[in-house]
């Protein structure tokens, strides 16, 4: 498959888990993929993922912390020298760290703040204001990835579901504001919980947290698959989705209906 040929894509946090399924689909579609990374202790995960997508020409790995102040810019920098244009970004990277609102450590709970918000907040909001100088000015497409848990919120997720209810409303926002003048499309793909293999490797009360959701989910009483989340994405990303604007999609088996 071909249809996303002479496409540039730029997905943020992409050396696993999600971003790399979403690496992965887009490349396959025929897009040219800058992945992105953190920190150093990523760069192995990310030489994997361009071991496995195999043409050096139409793929490159960007080291970029986006909860910092220049990270963004410095991303976008190396992605425009590299290709010269940017057509899709999708807005992946994210954290999550479960934590009560009364947690008596005053110290761990402003971390938390700091780290969730600064990525999952601060980061979509800066990165994609540094991609709109290079954004093509036709069937661009811009793509948040947002959450469940912004619509059915748990416990000890009050800062990661509140960071996704911002993404949430930065969609709709955009969806407005940017389209006539970019040439853009802006939505957001909202998984429900996906076996990454950071999920599979939490802690197992978080785990524990979401069985009865996942027991509960309508298709089926599994995790979500990170193929099925890239899928979505990379048809968002396709020319003919472009009076798709402004949505919200759940990808999660029904459980949100709840």
């Amino acid at each position: 498959m071909s249809s996303l040929a002479g496409k540039v894509a730029l997905i943020s946090g992409s050396s696993a888990g999600l971003g790399a399924a979403i690496a992965q689909e887009l490349f396959a579609r025929g897009a040219s993929v800058v992945i992105n990374y953190p920190f150093p202790s990523e760069k192995a995960n990310a030489n994997k993922l361009l071991e496995r997508l195999g043409d050096s020409k139409r793929a490159i790995a960007v080291e970029a912390d986006l909860s910092t102040r220049d990270g963004p810019q410095a991303l976008v920098d190396e992605a425009v020298k590299v290709f010269s244009k940017i057509d899709i970004l999708v807005n992946s990277a994210g954290i999550n760290r479960p934590i009560f609102l009364d947690d008596p450590n005053d110290s761990t709970v402003e971390k938390t703040w700091h780290d969730i918000v600064n990525l999952n907040g601060r980061g979509v909001f800066f990165l994609t204001r540094a991609v709109l100088k290079h954004l093509s000015r036709e069937n661009s497409r811009i793509i948040n990835i947002g959450s469940s848990a912004s619509r059915t919120p748990s416990p000890q997720s009050s800062i990661y579901a509140g960071t996704k209810s911002m993404v949430e409303v930065y969609t709709q926002c955009w969806a407005t504001e940017l389209p006539r003048k970019y040439g853009c499309t802006v939505n957001a793909v909202a998984p429900g919980p996906v076996a990454t293999d950071a999920f599979l490797a939490a802690p197992s009360f978080v785990r524990e947290a979401l069985q009865p959701l996942i027991d509960a989910t309508p298709v089926a009483p599994r995790l979500g698959r990170p193929e099925e989340i890239a899928w979505t994405v990379a048809t968002l990303a396709e020319e003919r989705a472009g009076w798709i604007n402004g949505a919200f999609i759940p990808v999660n088996g029904g459980s949100a209906i709840f």
